[in-house]
């Protein structure tokens, strides 16, 4: 039997992990592409004028577009097929382009298209169905010729002459719109689905997640133009010319003799002349500038002053005053004279009557203390009653557990306890100072 040798390409005969590498690469480069081609066309639609050169405009008047004559002809196109129907044109186109630079995944590619194709001419019919303003420049409605063509074949077909029922059919193609642009763009019930992650994902376990620490195409691209902008500040500041340093005179170096400085001089060049002396009156005997003048410069008042500044403000509290000689002596007196009074005999006071006392066999408590180390290990706590201690109303079994046993464990049980040991009640807790846990 012959067998068919079927010929590889260069892609299949390259590791996974290299195909994979490109395959990615690829994707980024499609989407920086797609996107690049987006803002052209948002540039373009941006600086777009009726008067510029185009396919319906023969002019040689100045291209006022951003992107010159082509740009003038696509944006020029577009307006007049779809109007303001080209919002809906660059939104899915930009999401594409992020999520291929982002994730490397388009699927669905035809019925994206389509849903696309469809949300654009749904579009131009609700701009069409706006009321145009004064300034639009075009014969046509807001939504170009195809806006205008659906929105009034739509109403020609439904039989709808004017008013509010036309209006209607605007908002119908608002919804279709809405919904084929997000579905085009990928929200929605259109979604991008890639089995080969969804097996790997399948594979890792709860607490493991999928990492990708591979750089984009995009990051590289920033960290390229950050260096590079960087490095360019670098070279700009190396040639700018550098101001003269303010020289700081430190004085004379130790062993050096100091620079006297000079001042200039006016004149013949001769010496300067000296300051005359000061003028001060001599003060005549008697006057009061005669005796501020005698008048030492720090008296002793001074001297008080200083120390009156430097004492703390606040005062130490007074003593509370001794009560007077007046008080002590009109005093009530006490209206029991400790001298003539005697207290009555013991003999009033009845004796209490004897009551007999509810004692409890020794038997009974220790038949007790067995049937509360049984109950305590069906609950799963293991140890021994090493006292019991009965009183008048409450019987005290002290415990002491088994090591490893915790105490709260034993005070949650305290109503168990009562029910299986037939008492109102029972309560738990730990005895200070002992090894040991009180029931």
């Amino acid at each position: 039997m012959r067998t068919v040798r079927r010929s590889q390409s260069l892609m299949d005969r390259l590791p996974d992990p290299v195909r994979e590498f490109l395959s990615r690469r690829a994707a980024e480069l499609t989407g920086l592409g797609l996107l690049g081609l987006i803002v052209l066309v948002a540039l373009a639609l941006a600086s777009w004028s009726v008067d510029d050169p185009s396919l319906n405009n023969a002019t040689n008047g100045a291209v006022r577009n951003w992107l010159g004559r082509p740009g003038a002809m696509v944006a020029d196109l577009l307006m007049q097929l779809i109007g303001l129907g080209v919002i809906a044109v660059l939104f899915p186109p930009m999401i594409w382009a992020l999520r291929l630079i982002r994730f490397h995944l388009f699927d669905r590619g035809a019925l994206k298209l389509g849903l696309w194709v469809i949300g654009v001419a749904a579009a131009a019919a609700v701009a069409s169905a706006l009321p145009a303003t004064p300034r639009w420049p075009l014969p046509t409605g807001m939504g170009g010729v195809i806006g205008d063509g659906l929105l009034f074949g739509t109403r020609n077909i439904a039989g709808i002459a004017g008013g509010a029922v036309s209006s209607l059919v605007g908002f119908v193609y608002a919804g279709v719109a809405i919904l084929a642009v997000t579905a085009a763009a990928g929200f929605g019930f259109v979604h991008d689905e890639d089995p080969a992650l969804d097996d790997e994902d399948d594979g890792l376990s709860d607490g493991e997640e999928r990492r990708d620490d591979e750089p984009g195409i995009a990051v590289i691209l920033i960290g390229w133009l950050a260096h590079g902008a960087m490095a360019l500040r670098g070279a700009i500041l190396r040639r700018l010319p550098h101001p003269p340093e303010p020289a700081v005179d430190a004085g004379p170096m130790p062993g050096q003799p100091g620079r006297i400085r000079r001042e200039p001089q006016f004149g013949d060049g001769r010496s300067p002349r000296a300051p005359a002396p000061e003028f001060r009156p001599e003060p005549l005997p008697g006057s009061r500038q005669a005796e501020v003048d005698e008048e030492p410069p720090f008296d002793i008042d001074d001297a008080q002053d200083l120390r009156d500044l430097n004492a703390p403000r606040v005062a130490a509290p007074k003593p509370a005053p001794k009560p007077g000689k007046r008080i002590q002596r009109e005093a009530q007196p006490s209206l029991l004279d400790r001298e003539a009074f005697e207290l009555p005999p013991l003999t009033y006071l009845a004796e209490p009557k004897k009551t007999p006392a509810n004692t409890v066999s020794t038997d009974a408590l220790e038949q007790n203390a067995t049937l509360l180390e049984g109950v305590l290990e069906d609950f799963g706590v293991r140890g021994e009653i090493t006292q019991v201690r009965p009183g008048p109303v409450v019987t005290l079994y002290e415990l002491e557990p088994a090591p490893g046993t915790k105490s709260s464990r034993v005070i949650s049980l305290a109503d168990d306890i009562a029910r299986s040991m037939s008492a109102i009640s029972a309560r738990v807790a730990v005895v200070q100072g002992k090894n040991a846990i009180g029931i």
